[in-house]
């Protein structure tokens, strides 16, 4: 009996301890229980690379189904520009400025058609028709012509030889279009032979104290600090493993042939890192530390950051129902100056989930915080896709294009000088209405290389006439100094020198002194003498200036 009771408290021991083992393993491999920071933070890290991970398996199906279908867009750019170091008209016409566009793009075909609108103001704008149809590509707008003007995609060395264009070696005949790259690819047996060649770059290398674990408002975030130095000897480590990878280097090395038929005659990418790795390993690093931060919520990475003292970059996920949004921000801080930069880029997507009519929002923003004053500027492109498989763009007939193709160099020449002689008509005359004709036309300020222009230009402008100014006022004090020094009482014999000083000046400098008081000039401020000047009496200097405070008058008077 008592052997029967002992055999079922074994087994239930070991029923319990199967079960217990069960729900431990689990708890090891399926969550995030007993794993250490580092497990974890290298685990979120990992999502980067994962199917469905960090990037969305939505935006990727998205992607794809634009390059390969038929979609109506409609959209609209513009730009918010808070700038007080430029001119406040240029400002006001860069708001204002805004491009719409709407049509539809046939990637089955390799076509596509567009309406364009430059909006400068309610009622001032300037229209323009896209259309690539039938391997040609042409402009139409009202205010040159009902016509398209076009180049067909074909002869297309005759054509730029027909222009004048002497070295042709790299125009080809025609532009091939080239269908959708694969991405690269890798067996499942490759891809556990690249996680084990780069695990061991990890593992080992950093002590757990260098990560922490933190949470804030439910996101739950690993950290990893390390000094400058041993981020430079682990970027030199994972490249010199890079360059030696058997598997990777020679996917991308087929990859770049396909996209670039003279690849072989570039340099290799062995070479291109080789390069790197020697550049770094002259660079001295300074003393300081830097944190790599890995964010998750709910078991799924949403962001990483990179910081220091001075800078701070990262990007991060956010998914709410339908609506995915990615954003990338750097901020730059000058500790000495209390100068700052920051850069905010960001793109959303409504609409992934039903994959039919999917909004797309594109912004990018610029601040620079400078001398306790904030210049922003912020650019914005809006445009939503819309899934159609009836588009049908026609091709073009004769009627409605002229094709450059079939005109020689002096008459392709003198068309095109009628159209830009005729687009800078317009442009004038509205610039003219709109009251932006000082600066040109908005769409050159509503980039980051145009605007960057015009900061340029304004603070050249700025830096001249402070330099001018500079150079005024230097040269009105060595011009002053010449006479305030005798400002006051003085005695005969100085007051003699003084003289003689006004009478030097006004022989050899445009700002001539008159003299007034008991000793006078005569017919012309050079014509004065010392005679009357008694060395042993004492006269009062009093020195005049006039608007643009230059010394104009000197009033001596004798004191009794």
């Amino acid at each position: 009996m008592k052997t029967k009771v002992l055999s079922k408290v074994i087994i239930s021991l070991v029923i319990v301890i199967l079960i217990l083992g069960g729900i431990l393993a689990y708890l090891y491999f399926f969550t995030d229980v007993f794993k250490s920071n580092s497990q974890l933070f290298f685990k979120y890290l990992g999502q980067v690379v994962e199917k469905d991970g960090f990037i969305d398996e939505k935006l990727i199906n998205y992607t794809k189904k634009k390059q390969e279908s038929k979609y109506e867009d409609n959209g609209k750019f513009y730009v918010e520009m808070n700038m007080n170091e430029l001119d406040e008209d240029l400002v006001k016409g860069v708001n204002n400025f805004n491009i719409q566009f709407s049509g539809t793009v046939d990637n089955i075909e390799k076509e596509t058609q567009q309406d364009i609108f430059l909006n400068y103001s309610d009622d001032v704008n300037f229209p323009i028709k896209y259309k690539y149809a039938n391997e040609t590509v042409a402009l139409q707008t009202d205010y040159v012509s009902n016509k398209y003007i076009g180049i067909k995609n074909e002869g297309l060395k005759e054509f730029a030889q027909s222009l004048g264009i002497e070295d042709l070696e790299n125009i080809p005949d025609k532009i091939e279009i080239s269908e959708q790259i694969d991405d690269i690819s890798f067996t499942d047996e490759e891809k556990q032979q690249i996680f084990n060649n780069y695990k061991v770059l990890f593992e080992n290398r950093f002590k757990e104290e260098q990560f922490k674990r933190s949470e804030e408002n439910g996101t739950i975030n690993y950290s990893l600090t390390i000094s400058n130095q041993e981020l430079k000897n682990f970027i030199i480590t994972f490249l010199e493993t890079l360059k030696n990878d058997s598997i990777i280097i020679p996917k991308i090395e087929e990859k770049l042939k396909e996209i670039d038929s003279e690849y072989d005659e570039e340099e290799s990418i062995q070479e291109s890192i080789q390069n790197i790795i020697e550049d770094l390993n002259k660079r001295q690093v300074e003393e300081g530390n830097i944190t790599i931060i890995v964010s998750r919520l709910d078991k799924q990475l949403i962001g990483i950051a990179i910081k220091n003292e001075e800078f701070e970059s990262k990007i991060e996920k956010i998914q709410n129902q339908d609506q995915l949004t990615y954003k990338f921000e750097m901020n730059i801080k000058n500790k000495e100056t209390e100068e700052s930069m920051k850069t905010l880029l960001t793109a959303n997507f409504i609409g992934l989930e039903q994959m039919e009519s999917i909004k797309e929002t594109y912004q990018l923003g610029i601040s620079i915080n400078e001398d306790s004053q904030e210049q922003t500027v912020k650019y914005t492109l809006e445009n939503t896709n819309t899934f159609n498989d009836d588009i049908n763009i026609e091709d073009f007939n004769e009627e409605e294009i002229e094709v450059l193709n079939n005109y020689n160099g002096t008459q392709i020449s003198n068309l095109l000088t009628a159209i830009v002689e005729r687009i800078i008509e317009v442009n004038n005359e509205q610039m003219e209405e709109i009251g932006f004709s000082d600066y040109g036309n908005p769409i050159i300020y509503s980039n980051p290389v145009g605007l960057n222009a015009a900061i340029m230009a304004n603070n050249f402008v700025d830096a001249m006439e402070e330099s001018q100014n500079e150079m005024s006022s230097l040269e009105k004090s060595t011009f002053n100094n010449k006479f305030i020094k005798y400002e006051g009482i003085q005695r005969g014999t100085t007051v003699k020198v003084l003289i003689n000083e006004i009478i030097a000046s006004n022989l050899q400098d445009s700002n001539s002194v008159r003299v007034s008081g008991d000793i006078q000039t005569g017919n012309d401020d050079t014509d004065l003498s010392t005679q009357d000047i008694d060395s042993s009496s004492t006269y009062n200097v009093e020195i005049k200036y006039d608007l643009d405070g230059y010394v104009n008058e000197i009033v001596i008077t004798e004191q009794n």
